[in-house]
């Protein structure tokens, strides 16, 4: 038994020499086909159900692939793309985080957000950007 799943990943490995494969595109489609699925449960939303399936669909074109070039300049655009939602979810599980230790503000001239330790009282605050100095009560 053991051999034959040796021989079929052997296999499947041959057969996946010189196609795309699997990358992030892949998972958020796979995230939005069982987004879909699941929503399309519902009485009025069963139209969202073939869409899902589309959606597999194309998933496993890409991964298929043997334009190796283009899906990586779809990766890369992709990459792009979600790098600020990227940031803003870090920033914000980084706020959560601290929030027991430290206080999160903007700085008054150019916007950055500053953020300083609790429990210090009134501090002196310069913004590494702009260089403004502001007094923080902490």
């Amino acid at each position: 038994m053991r051999n034959f799943f040796t021989n079929a990943l052997f296999k499947f490995r041959q057969f996946m020499v010189g196609r795309y494969g699997f990358d992030e595109i892949c998972i958020a489609l796979i995230v939005l086909s069982c987004l879909l699925t699941l929503l399309s449960n519902f009485r009025k939303l069963w139209f969202l159900y073939p869409l899902a399936i589309l959606i597999m669909g194309l998933i496993l074109w890409r991964m298929l692939s043997k334009n190796i070039a283009k899906r990586s300049d779809e990766r890369m655009k992709f990459l792009q793309l979600m790098e600020k939602p990227r940031e803003e979810v870090k920033f914000l599980s980084n706020k959560i985080r601290d929030r027991k230790t430290h206080k999160y503000f903007k700085c008054k001239n150019c916007g950055a957000t500053l953020r300083i330790p609790k429990g210090k009282g009134k501090i002196n605050v310069t913004c590494p950007k702009c260089r403004f100095k502001v007094q923080k009560k902490t």
